[in-house]
């Protein structure tokens, strides 16, 4: 179960980047952050409540306040930072490119994790991890692959790759500190629901980037510079937040209650993947031959590391 709901938000995920990426073009990334930031907290929301009720009207209390603590410390990781640096990734290197270096995220899922949540993996599994992230690199981030991403104004191809390093290792290290809320929280005796866990995610995350551009007195110009952009603009970011806000990093905070931060991070690595076959179906750009033999080696890192007890007990019997 954890893993197909891993898989679905690995969908969702590699959807969203394509219209974020989009809109962050046309009305910048600081803008297009802001207003993901509040339609998400109002999507969210609104879900919650609808899906968990109980829960969401319950979390404004003492009770709760591990799950605050953790959760929203994700959220300022994940969501708030490395969210900010990976659209920015994105607009240099473009989701086809740049969906390559979240394959990096399981490194920092796989850190955190085992100082936060005393998770670990045998070395089959990190192999798994090692053959997946090889596979992402080899598949766009080779020499020809380089040379063929286009110049879109926002930077250069050294500063998105640095910008997609750590907007995945604060992905990552977000998913461990999310897990850690949920189990924590579970601990009081006063569990916080996925939604609800995905609403002070972002709650928190919006407050930090708020605070910022208010000290920076960016929130009017920001502001106008919304106001302006046309319709579609709008409803192509919308797009984005209701395909990765709302569903990817729900049905995120819904697999890791069944299955290790860095197992799921790893299956969401395959966003790459994914992103690589919409490119080459709806945007009609060729799969390489490097390309096609990227996607089979990530894919058997992924499977090594599904299956990655019942190798070792073939490979150790006894």
């Amino acid at each position: 179960m954890g893993l197909i709901i891993a898989l679905l938000a690995a969908v969702c995920w590699a959807i969203s980047v394509f219209p974020f990426t989009l809109a962050a073009r046309k009305m910048s990334v600081a803008s297009m952050n802001m207003f993901r930031l509040l339609l998400a907290i109002i999507l969210v929301g609104l879900s919650a409540l609808l899906i968990e009720p109980g829960s969401i009207l319950s979390i404004f209390s003492t009770e709760y306040l591990q799950a605050w603590l953790w959760l929203g410390l994700s959220g300022v990781i994940a969501l708030g930072i490395g969210d900010y640096l990976s659209y920015h990734m994105y607009t240099i290197l473009s989701p086809r490119y740049g969906t390559v270096l979240t394959t990096l995220a399981p490194a920092g899922a796989l850190f955190f994790g085992y100082f936060l949540l005393n998770e670990s993996i045998n070395g089959i599994g990190i192999t798994g991890i090692a053959i997946t992230i090889t596979g992402m690199i080899f598949m766009s981030l080779g020499r020809k692959e380089r040379a063929a991403i286009p110049d879109h104004g926002h930077g250069s191809i050294g500063k998105g790759i640095v910008f997609g390093v750590l907007g995945a290792l604060c992905s990552g290290a977000g998913l461990a500190f999310s897990k850690k809320g949920f189990l924590l929280q579970t601990g009081t005796g006063f569990p916080v629901a996925p939604v609800t866990g995905g609403f002070i995610r972002f709650f928190v995350a919006g407050i930090l980037v708020f605070t910022v551009m208010l000290l920076r007195n960016k929130i009017g110009t920001n502001w106008k510079n919304l106001r302006s952009q046309p319709v579609r603009s709008l409803g192509t970011a919308a797009l984005g937040v209701l395909f990765g806000p709302l569903l990817a990093v729900s049905f995120a905070m819904l697999a890791i209650q069944y299955i290790d931060v860095a197992v799921a991070q790893t299956i969401f690595s395959l966003v790459p993947v994914i992103a690589l076959l919409i490119s080459h179906f709806v945007y009609k750009e060729k799969i390489s031959k490097a390309a096609a033999g990227g996607i089979l080696l990530a894919l058997t890192g992924v499977l090594v590391l599904i299956w990655r007890m019942k190798i070792a007990a073939f490979l150790l019997p006894g």
